[in-house]
């Protein structure tokens, strides 16, 4: 039987500036392996896309006049996994994308991680070897069977405990072994960064953290 790790190949190696991973859902945090279980679909395998993004344009996020929320690198991830789903199901496989923007209930970074993305760094983006925190993640699902065995993943070690994040960061969120998720939005709601501004409904988002870190390649 064809596995997911064979038709997620076949797509993925015609798109240089993205990579996908795959990993076993028996494979994954505890926390993570409930969210999956607890799906409709009852999937087997969880798919990680991940655009590397290379310009601060495609970057940018903007409110469309649905409401919905969308940016160049984030439309081109969707454009892939809208692919792999279409191949899975070309296999007689279900497959959906997971929800983002928005509370999906699955944090996608340590789906990535755990599948061997990266690390997410003390400013919990995920850090990819060569991207760094530039990078643009997706979540998929899908009943196709692994070729991988369910076991415990090697962990990537890329974070420099270099505590640049933590001197940059405005609103004090990020420290040496904690973030403050609260804190660091409720900056952001008082800067007014959640509210679209302009005529193309921009939104402007602090990148500070990830604009400081010393890994992967900057964007121009």
């Amino acid at each position: 039987m064809v596995t997911a790790e064979e038709i997620v190949d076949g797509v993925i190696r015609k798109y240089p500036g993205c990579s996908a991973w795959t990993i076993p859902v028996a494979s994954l945090p505890q926390r993570e392996q409930d969210f999956f279980r607890g799906r409709s679909l009852q999937p087997i395998t969880a798919i990680v896309v991940g655009h590397h993004v290379t310009s601060r344009v495609e970057w940018t996020w903007y409110e469309r006049e649905d409401g919905s929320h969308h940016c160049d690198a984030d439309d081109h991830a969707v454009a892939v996994c809208e692919e792999i789903r279409d191949a899975l199901g070309r296999h007689w496989f279900r497959a959906r994308i997971l929800p983002y923007p928005g509370e999906c209930g699955l944090q996608f970074r340590s789906v990535a991680e755990a599948a061997g993305a990266g690390e997410i760094g003390t400013n919990v983006f995920l850090l990819h070897p060569a991207w760094g925190p530039w990078v643009q993640l997706r979540v998929m699902e899908t009943d196709a069977p692994s070729a991988l065995i369910p076991a415990p993943t090697q962990r990537i070690s890329i974070c420099d405990p270099c505590g640049a994040c933590i001197r940059a960061c405005p609103a004090g969120a990020i420290r040496k072994d904690s973030f403050d998720g609260l804190r660091c939005r409720q900056f952001r709601t008082d800067r007014g960064e959640y509210y679209p501004v302009g005529p193309q409904k921009e939104f402007r988002y602090c990148t500070i953290c990830a604009d400081v870190c010393p890994a992967g390649e900057k964007p121009v």
